[in-house]
């Protein structure tokens, strides 16, 4: 566990962010932020996890995440608002590796 201890942390500050900022057009900034700090980590062992937190993003603040990909203008940021997947095995997959689960 103490190998992915920047991803936990990590998916830790995301859970926070959710809980903390509002479903509007000013919560942008944070979460693009924080986006281009998780695709930084390098976790030991697996992937980076970059859909399920797209995911989640997209279910739990659609109307900011509707905005950042309509008015992004950075190629990455635009592509990864395409990420999709099952919200709740999205979620299952965060909550496995906040709990120190190894997986790929």
């Amino acid at each position: 566990m103490e190998r992915n201890k920047e991803l936990i942390d990590s998916l830790i500050k995301f859970q926070k962010l959710l809980n903390t900022h509002p479903d509007t057009v000013d919560s942008i900034p944070v979460f693009t932020n924080y986006i281009r700090s998780f695709l930084r980590i390098k976790p030991m062992g697996r992937t980076l996890p970059t859909i399920e937190v797209m995911t989640l993003l997209k279910q739990e603040k659609p109307q900011m995440f509707y905005l950042l990909k309509r008015h992004s203008k950075d190629d990455i940021m635009t592509m990864l608002t395409y990420l999709n997947m099952d919200y709740d095995q999205a979620q299952l997959k965060i909550e496995r590796i906040l709990q120190g689960e190894v997986i790929a």
